[in-house]
């Protein structure tokens, strides 16, 4: 009963999919009215920040598909950004396989991101703590994790900007993927309003 458990769990899981939905930031963002400024940035850059919606369960199973739908863009794309609200569990070949793409868009100078990791899954995985673990998300990785997805999107949209790149590249390249996402923001726009949304 058990095994046929596993196996009915396995197949179903295999069949489906483990991308909800790709998108590119200045399609997400476009949605909303926005300030002139900043739907220039979306315009500029919006498709240098390409969004995966991820769901269900990240295992040996679904790795291939996870792979497969992700590689094209590692080597088009500045930012891949993974929201990972609607994932149910995460196993250490899957943490393998985003390891090893991350790996890729460093070596060309992109950022993999991470957005809504889950901290509590009803099986009980915290899997911003397992990240950690394994070593995906550790002290001085490139991998950067906010809370939210519009945070990560936002993050990604102003540090392509010249002026704020440039302020990175200033404090070093052993610290640019640490810097605090306010600083940077209150460096390119110097308003107030736009650090406020992010909490």
């Amino acid at each position: 009963g058990v095994v046929l458990a596993v196996i009915l769990f396995v197949r179903e899981q295999i069949g489906g999919s483990v991308v909800r939905r790709k998108s590119f930031a200045n399609q997400v963002f476009a949605k909303k009215a926005r300030p002139r400024e900043e739907m220039r940035i979306l315009e500029q850059h919006g498709d240098q920040a390409v969004i995966f919606e991820l769901q269900g369960s990240l295992f040996f199973g679904t790795t291939d598909q996870l792979q497969t739908a992700l590689e094209p863009e590692l080597h088009r794309r500045s930012y891949v950004i993974l929201d990972m609200r609607r994932v149910q569990s995460v196993d250490i070949t899957a943490a393998h396989v985003l390891d090893l793409l991350e790996d890729v868009l460093t070596e060309r100078g992109g950022v993999l991101v991470l957005s809504a990791v889950p901290k509590s899954l009803p099986s009980g995985q915290d899997v911003r703590k397992y990240f950690g673990e394994v070593g995906l998300v550790r002290k001085g990785s490139p991998v950067r994790v906010f809370d939210g997805l519009d945070d990560a999107v936002q993050w990604a949209l102003v540090r392509d900007e010249p002026e704020g790149r440039a302020r990175l590249l200033r404090l070093g390249a052993s610290t640019v993927l640490r810097v605090d996402v306010r600083d940077v923001l209150e460096a390119q726009f110097g308003r107030l309003a736009w650090l406020s949304t992010l909490g």
